[in-house]
């Protein structure tokens, strides 16, 4: 398990390549939901999304031998950004696996920053097969995307910085996915105020994780497209460090349908002034449909992205509100 003194150290190490984000209050949301309402403005990262924290910890971890080897990830586009954006700093050759659903803006951004991609399969598994195959034959450093201790590690060190602006937050909404990010954040939450409470927000399909725990076991889930393009996918049977610690740390969980996204990334845009991605707007479609589970407690979620192209936000935003809208993918 990953500890609060892995956290501290990551927030050491990544200091000099990751400022702090700023939690910004939501008047809005404060003033519908009737309680107070933090956002922690993870698009603010020279990448544009939180996943630069654990590659940062993870690349900044590898010894010289490593890094002349070169790393290969996975990623459905903001990890693996991260991870070329970090090995251009350091001087690493990086290979990114993407699947056939990753949206053009996304792979464009990886090819921006200096990977190299692979574009392989119609889902997270296949892609990640792909990825451990090449690291085999090419003798690359492979970086998990989120079951990774110093990725962990990295990701948590969200909740040391929630904490330390906001030591009054009663409930934190984060987003969940493989569970890098819970995993982190919760870790350093429960560590640092145990009774804080930690609400899982996952898409009404494919919430592999949840569907996981639930289950008591890693259970396969259908990934289908969806404009939270970061949040669906499986999660791979040998996982060693996500599927326990999201276990043992999430309180409870939410689902979002694809048009309560769509609504939020609206609200987000409208009134936060703020053009994100959906996995970041699941977070406040989460709030919206949880009053009663906020009975006016202070709360905190994470704008976890905006990289998502104008036309693409735009498109998603401009379906008709009385029909349940496709996956602008």
């Amino acid at each position: 398990m990953v500890e609060l003194e892995d956290i501290h150290a990551a927030q050491n190490r990544i200091a000099d390549f990751v400022r702090p984000t700023p939690l910004r209050k939501s008047h809005g949301l404060s003033r519908d939901l009737n309680a107070p309402i933090w956002l922690k403005m993870e698009t603010m990262h020279d990448t544009g999304a939180f996943k630069l924290r654990g590659a940062a910890n993870r690349l900044l971890t590898l010894d010289g031998q490593q890094k002349s080897r070169g790393v290969i990830t996975v990623s459905s586009g903001n990890h693996g950004r991260a991870v070329a954006y970090m090995s251009r700093l350091l001087n690493i050759r990086a290979v990114v696996c993407v699947t056939n659903i990753v949206p053009p803006e996304k792979v464009k951004g990886l090819h921006d920053f200096g990977a190299e991609v692979i574009v392989f399969g119609e889902n997270q598994d296949e892609a990640d097969a792909e990825a451990r195959r090449i690291a085999d034959r090419d003798n690359l450093v492979f970086i998990s995307p989120f079951d990774d201790p110093h990725v962990i590690a990295g990701q948590g060190t969200i909740g040391l910085e929630l904490l330390a602006d906001r030591p009054d937050l009663e409930i934190v909404f984060i987003q969940l996915s493989g569970g890098g990010l819970m995993s982190g954040v919760a870790k350093a939450l429960k560590s640092l105020k145990p009774e804080i409470r930690i609400v899982g927000v996952s898409l009404e399909h494919g919430a592999a994780m949840m569907e996981s725990i639930k289950a008591g076991r890693i259970v396969e889930v259908d990934e289908k497209p969806s404009i939270a393009d970061a949040l669906p996918g499986p999660i791979p049977t040998d996982n060693q460090y996500t599927f326990s610690m999201c276990r043992e740390l999430v309180d409870e969980f939410v689902q979002v349908r694809e048009r309560e996204i769509v609504d939020a990334m609206r609200y987000a845009l409208t009134h936060e002034k703020c053009l994100i991605e959906g996995g970041a707007a699941a977070g406040i479609a989460a709030l919206r449909k949880c009053v009663d589970t906020l009975d006016g407690r202070t709360a905190a979620t994470l704008l976890t992205g905006n990289n998502i192209s104008l036309d693409r936000a735009l498109k998603a935003m401009d379906l008709d509100p009385e029909s349940e809208p496709e996956p602008a993918c």
